[in-house]
């Protein structure tokens, strides 16, 4: 999803300027010369090719770059595709038909997708499981995804990945308990 590619240069401009924009961008050897559009599909390999030269131009480990990145894209991604979040309840709602519904729906907008999948499994009210599996590793994206979902929902999500042998960025487990936010008083 070109949308991704571009959120992520937007996100890297807000955040640290336009120059390190324009390093990251001339520094990193990419198939596509580094132009993306919104629409366009890319190779998965030049997105971590980008947060990897981020890393190194910043001084600041890939995996916590890539859960911001998740947390900061969340709501842009709901936002823009309206008709995904219409009846969705709260978070563990949504959590739930990320694979029976979202996934569907992104799916039909974006048929050339390579989308993870998610197993749901509700432990309380407040507790879920939600195994992610993928062939690209982007679990701290995931996982960044699931905090701008809290977010989102003005809740708080306690994520706790799981012992899991074969973990590693395309296969885990993750834990979550939340807790609701509670308004600010002014």
């Amino acid at each position: 999803m070109g949308q991704i590619f571009t959120e992520l240069l937007e996100l890297v401009e807000s955040k640290y300027g336009y120059e390190i924009v324009d390093q990251l961008l001339t520094n990193s050897k990419l198939h596509s010369g580094g132009s993306y559009t919104a629409v366009g599909t890319y190779n998965h390999i030049e997105l971590l090719i980008l947060v990897t030269n981020l890393s190194e131009i910043i001084n600041k480990p890939i995996s916590e770059l890539v859960t911001e990145f998740g947390e900061g894209i969340f709501i842009k991604l709901l936002t823009s595709h309206p008709q995904i979040s219409a009846n969705i309840t709260d978070s563990f709602d949504l959590l739930s038909k990320i694979d029976s519904y979202i996934h569907v729906e992104v799916a039909k907008l974006y048929p050339n997708a390579q989308l993870p999948t998610f197993k749901f499994v509700q432990l309380s009210e407040n507790q879920v499981r939600l195994h992610y599996s993928s062939t690209r590793p982007f679990a701290s994206f995931a996982e960044g995804l699931l905090l701008g979902c809290a977010l989102y929902f003005n809740e708080q999500f306690q994520i706790t990945r799981l012992p899991d042998p074969n973990s590693s960025e395309m296969n885990v487990t993750f834990d979550i308990v939340r807790t609701k936010l509670t308004p600010a008083h002014g």
